[in-house]
């Protein structure tokens, strides 16, 4: 077990000199936060001293996660903060030795209203969303909620398949399942940094990110289109089951059953795909657009 802090842009730039006196206090670990979602709309934003704080956390041997502050009510939108994750920590990403977290807590557009019309099994599939994508990438991620949202609006059995991080201030932590990090309070102190800072301790073992899968277009076989130039609901045959294979090789899980039979749940797939690939019009239909996007798109 080890002590960490989480730090952001509201503690301001750390020097590495500040790095050196927190690890020599006994906190050898630090969580930066890489970016963040907007509460009001869904725009995406570096964190303005995550370049400074990861290189002088680095510098001064620290070891290193981050995360990224979410607000995604679906999992196109958990899927594209991933990937904006990966575009900020490009340049690090070989020198995390903690997780990549998904900070998936109520803000402004996600709230606890919204969180109980999606429901606890979609939260968690907009959880598994995010780490997927970081998983596939090469990176070990991680999912940080308070103890009332991780037991009251995510399927409970999300810590079977990914690390958890569990806020609850208190002496003890009660969460029921295993754990990566515990969050212990908001009001902790550290040498050279003012004001309060976040406190953890970490029981999980040091990560480091395996290669990176070679980023390749998609190897099967790609549908041939209806007459009509779009597949739709009702459509059936082998050439809907070759456009479900493609989606499922997409978002990289079996995500839906290859029936062969448009349904609410492949149009549902296909608008998640113009949603990330930003084809226009988002309609669920998978056309001429969605098919020559298919043919380059690289995962």
């Amino acid at each position: 077990m080890e002590k960490c802090i989480d730090i952001s842009a509201w503690q301001g730039t750390v020097s590495q000199k500040t790095f050196e006196r927190i690890k020599k206090s006994g906190i050898p670990c630090v969580i930066l936060r890489c970016s963040y979602t907007s509460q009001k709309s869904f725009s995406l934003h570096e964190d303005k001293v995550f370049d400074a704080n990861i290189k002088n956390a680095l510098a001064a041997g620290m070891k290193v996660g981050v995360y990224h502050y979410s607000q995604a009510i679906s999992e196109t939108e958990a899927i594209q903060e991933a990937r904006f994750v990966l575009q900020t920590i490009r340049m690090y990403g070989n020198k995390l030795r903690l997780p990549v977290a998904f900070d998936w807590e109520f803000g402004g557009r996600l709230n606890a209203s919204v969180a109980r019309k999606i429901g606890k099994q979609r939260c968690k599939q907009i959880c598994e969303a995010f780490c997927r994508t970081i998983k596939i990438a090469g990176y070990e991620p991680m999912v940080y909620a308070n103890l009332y949202t991780l037991t009251s609006y995510i399927a409970s059995d999300l810590y079977k398949t990914r690390k958890i991080w569990v806020a609850q201030y208190a002496p003890k932590c009660s969460y029921k399942h295993p754990k990566y990090m515990w969050q212990y309070t908001s009001g902790g102190s550290v040498p050279g940094i003012s004001g309060r800072v976040d406190m953890n301790y970490v029981y999980g073992s040091e990560t480091k990110p395996s290669k990176p899968e070679k980023l390749t277009t998609y190897p099967g076989k790609l549908p041939v289109l209806p007459a009509r130039g779009w597949f739709t609901s009702g459509d059936k045959g082998t050439q809907v089951k070759l456009m479900q294979l493609f989606l499922n090789w997409y978002f990289g899980y079996e995500r839906l059953d290859p029936d062969g039979e448009v349904g609410r749940l492949t149009m549902e797939a296909v608008r998640d795909y113009e949603g990330i690939e930003k084809l226009k019009p988002i309609d669920g239909l998978f056309g001429k657009m969605c098919l020559k996007r298919a043919k380059t798109v690289r995962r």
